[in-house]
């Protein structure tokens, strides 16, 4: 092997050259190039293993191979600034992401950042004004403060402590969540499984909005909830979450009443809550966690999501090994789509009513859903069983399960919708789309 091919090696390696995968774009370019200055494929898995053998990576799982080429992507800046190579962080690398040869390990809590987050955005100053709330408050989720259950038919204020003005509302199965202007998280309604953060975590119901004040110091720039849970990112990039996750099976993690934190190898952007799952932004990589029994998570296949043995590999928070660039996540009750800068749709998850544009049938690992990409969309959001998409003109998309009239198409469709179709009748104003579990909300000005 000439001089000029093996420092090619090192240059292709310490750019994330750690396994030959014809699915990933990434790897197959860089492939290209150590075979556009002579080296042949059989050269360069020889390299390829020998390094790998060097540093222990042989011994690693494949998901956390896959994982690792991601993070390295992501890492590159930073390597670059610091001027060290794979080799000289693998060690750094597998701290970051807590993966050891044995598997995920926890991690204690509270911690201090694993990663750079002095760069990370700073809480983005947002409208803030009065909190409404309607509908059913059989456990106290509207927020208005009374004992007795009352359904409310009409928005009603939710009665907050003094001083309080609200940026942000997020609401769970039977609990709501309220990021302040100051970057505090409020919270009221179930508490049963520990899903507000209080103290009180034995009390079912928690009828008076108070401060989600078990956790380390924070100010809260994001809040999103699932189903018996609730997650919250801070204005340094980091993620918790508390409450519980449940799968086919019963409780499938019990993450308590005080807010933990979810491991990353850099600073968040952006969190997506499921029913019983968490997407996070990381840089442009998409990361999941939680239940994977419906593909949600998009990383684990379905052979190892039925496992309770993968439990560890689910509740690590892991990257979609694509090399897309992503700037957006949202989460349903059972899938999760990113956009990319692209203009591509990826996605994963419960499909069996084309809630992913094209079906049915689960969605296990994360892939380019070809019925919505390239269509100029730059909102998505899911319900259980449908999705509502903005296009960057203003126009809105419904497409999967509108047998609740979800679909905006003005009847009852007894039969799913298996591609986006126009939503007819909106004025071309449209700023922001949304969805319930059965119900499609659509905002403008």
């Amino acid at each position: 092997m000439k001089p000029e091919q093996t420092k090619k090696l090192e240059e292709l390696w310490n750019r994330g050259l750690m396994k030959v995968d014809p699915h990933c774009s990434r790897l197959s370019a860089l492939m290209d190039e150590a075979v556009g200055v002579g080296l042949s494929p059989a050269q360069v898995k020889t390299y390829i293993y020998r390094r790998r053998k060097a540093t222990g990576v042989t011994d690693w799982e494949q998901e956390e191979i896959d994982m690792t080429v991601l993070i390295v992507s992501t890492l590159d800046k930073l390597r670059a600034r610091r001027g060290t190579s794979l080799q000289d962080e693998v060690e750094t690398i597998m701290a970051l992401t807590g993966l050891q040869k044995t598997g995920p390990q926890p991690r204690a809590w509270p911690s201090e950042p694993q990663a750079d987050f002095s760069e990370s955005p700073h809480l983005t100053p947002r409208p803030a004004g009065l909190a409404m709330a309607f509908g059913q408050d059989d456990c106290g989720q509207l927020g208005l403060g009374i004992a007795e259950e009352e359904e409310r038919i009409l928005p009603t204020p939710v009665v907050l402590p003094p001083g309080k003005t609200i940026v942000d509302v997020a609401a769970g199965g039977l609990h709501s969540a309220f990021l302040t202007a100051e970057g505090e998280v409020l919270a009221c309604g179930l508490n049963d499984e520990g899903e507000l953060a209080r103290p009180n975590a034995g009390e079912e119901d928690c009828r008076t909005v108070a401060s989600v004040s078990l956790g380390p110091p924070m100010v809260a720039a994001q809040v999103s909830c699932g189903d018996s849970f609730t997650a919250v990112l801070d204005t340094s990039g980091r993620v918790f979450w508390a409450g519980q996750l449940r799968d086919a099976g019963g409780v499938f993690h019990d993450i308590g009443p005080r807010l933990q934190e979810v491991p990353l190898w850099a600073p968040a952007t952006k969190i997506a809550a499921g029913a019983h799952h968490l997407a996070v932004l990381v840089g442009n990589s998409i990361a999941t966690c939680g239940s994977a029994d419906r593909g949600q998570l998009g990383r684990v296949r379905e052979r190892r999501a039925l496992k309770r043995s993968s439990r560890e590999l689910s509740l690590t928070a892991s990257p979609w090994t694509t090399a897309s660039q992503f700037i957006d996540v949202c989460c349903g009750t059972y899938s999760t789509i990113g956009l990319t800068a692209a203009d591509d749709i990826w996605g994963c998850g419960n499909n069996h009513l084309y809630q992913l544009g094209e079906g049915p049938r689960t969605i296990w690992m994360s892939r380019k859903l070809e019925a919505l990409s390239q269509k100029n969309l730059v909102q998505v959001a899911l319900g259980d069983d449908h999705a509502v998409a903005l296009s960057s003109s203003g126009a809105v998309f419904c497409w999967g399960d509108g047998y609740s009239g979800q679909a905006g198409t003005g009847v009852i469709s007894k039969q799913p919708i298996d591609s986006p179709r126009p939503v007819p009748g909106l004025p071309n104003n449209i700023r922001q789309v949304a969805a319930g579990p059965s119900a499609t909300y659509i905002g403008y000005r």
